[in-house]
């Protein structure tokens, strides 16, 4: 036929189905068509025969993710000479998008044939911006492996979360150097200086005390202790621990409601400076506590999070989502616990470095997760305080066998016996006068050469860190 025209007796399949094209790609411009649509660099507005424009949507016709057709080849017959191939738009019924075109609305195969007068097909089609992503089918996914682990076949992985899914395995249980002996190997200086304050704590220690009673009946006042304290710890039996028990131990298990808590007359115990540390669970105990700091005369200060980890269960990784668990109205596995710090009177950390020292740790405790239905913390919570605060006077209260320790005061009805006597206790903080210090009366500082206090030293000094000089319009950290 003459040019420009299909010839009829050309096979189906052989037939150009985008009746726009005409001759060479176009070059990469945008072309308003129907309101600015814009069209994919070489092509140009399906039309069919006696009609308008076919619309096609924003970005034209979808494409196949490596272009319109293999190799970059156009379709079409074999060039003829003495002029170009014939083209033209195709007779009515000729194939095109959902006619027996190519899958996805691109060029049907024609291999052996190269682009007409040598010139290359038209570039990949990009996805349109703000397209949905489609979610690679499970069967084409990689195989999911130990998170990082390396393999020929399976690349790195860190889904951390698909891996916790999978096997009950937490992510937390992948950090780095989360062991305090470990932590500081890249950091000599503050190795250096830890090691000082344990130092300098171990001794100026007390010997270890414990008091076994029962804290509904106990009366916490200076009658019973001999002196007031600079540091309390608590951690109370919550409700939540109670649900966390095993079937076999519910009943067993002593429960604390949070008001019975606040009641406790910490106030009367507690100096001033002081501080208190009060473990509150994940649960109910996060704003209850606050209750309580408030009722005892503290104010929040921090609030230092155990992450809990879960290497050393082989078994029962899988039933993670057990109640012991989730809480009553949980949305997510709770894998944490909180300890609230509490301050009592006034510190500031660049005039009262003898009392406190800042920024020798973090607030993220990561350790294992003890066996179900104890409610053991972790030991590092008494190395953070004893670095922190320098006052010798500590107490624990809801103490077992396991919390008695060197310089601490433990309090309990779980304990096997006592060993406590408040005027022996007392006698470790006689100041030069002879006299017992009882509790600070100066009404603000506390002395520096007060009984209650470690001493500290110039190597210490010099290595710990300090409080940011004030700055126009900042009067320093308090």
């Amino acid at each position: 036929g003459p040019p420009g025209f299909m010839p009829t007796d050309m096979p189906s399949g052989m037939r150009p189905p985008m009746g726009g094209m005409m001759g060479p790609p176009m070059p990469h411009q945008a072309m308003p068509f129907g309101g600015g649509m814009d069209f994919p660099p070489g092509m140009m507005p399906m039309m069919h025969q006696g009609m308008g424009p076919r619309p096609m949507g924003p970005m034209g016709p979808p494409m196949p993710p490596h272009g319109p057709f293999p190799g970059g080849q156009l379709p079409g017959p074999p060039p003829m000479s003495g002029g170009p191939p014939p083209m033209g738009p195709p007779p009515m019924g000729a194939p095109g998008p959902g006619a027996g075109a190519a899958p996805g609305g691109g060029f049907p195969s024609a291999p052996g044939h190269g682009p007409p007068m040598g010139l290359p097909g038209p570039p990949p089609l990009a996805p349109p911006m703000g397209a949905p992503r489609v979610p690679m089918p499970p069967n084409k996914r990689p195989k999911m492996g130990a998170p990082g682990e390396q393999g020929s076949e399976n690349p790195p992985i860190n889904d951390y979360s698909q891996n916790f899914v999978d096997t009950g395995l937490r992510p937390q249980n992948y950090l780095r150097d989360a062991v305090l002996t470990d932590r500081y190997e890249e950091y000599p200086k503050m190795k250096e200086l830890i090691c000082m304050k344990d130092q300098a704590v171990r001794q100026h220690t007390t010997p270890p005390y414990f008091l076994k009673a029962d804290l509904r009946t106990l009366k916490l006042n200076t009658e019973t202790f001999g002196t007031k304290f600079d540091v309390i710890l608590i951690d109370p039996p919550w409700d939540e621990y109670a649900r966390r028990a095993p079937q076999s131990a519910q009943g067993q298990v002593e429960s604390w409601h949070w008001q019975e808590i606040m009641n406790l007359e910490i106030e009367n115990i507690a100096d001033s400076p002081s501080f208190v540390f009060l473990w509150c669970g994940a649960a109910e105990g996060l704003e209850a506590g606050r209750h309580c700091l408030n009722k005892w005369g503290f104010r929040r200060v921090e609030d230092i999070c155990w992450i809990k980890t879960n290497k050393g269960k082989l078994e029962g990784r899988q039933n993670y989502l057990q109640p012991f668990n989730q809480g009553p109205h949980s949305v997510v596995c709770r894998t944490k616990e909180h300890c609230l710090m509490g301050l009592r009177g006034s510190v500031r950390r660049n005039m009262d470095g003898h009392v406190i020292h800042t920024n020798c740790d973090t607030d993220v405790i990561v350790s294992e997760e003890p066996p179900l239905g104890s409610t053991e913390k972790p030991a590092e919570l008494y190395e953070i305080i004893e670095r922190f605060c320098l006052g010798k006077r500590r107490l624990e209260l809801f103490g077992e066998e396991h919390n008695i320790r060197d310089g601490w005061v433990t309090v309990g009805r779980n304990l096997p016996t006592s060993n406590f006597r408040p005027n022996v206790y007392a006698s470790h903080f006689r100041g030069m006068d002879g006299q017992v210090y009882v509790e600070n009366t100066t009404g603000g500082r506390v002395p520096r050469n007060a009984p209650t206090l470690i001493p500290t030293t110039p190597e210490i000094e010099e290595s710990r860190p300090k409080s940011p000089p004030p700055t126009h319009g900042n009067r320093g950290h308090r």
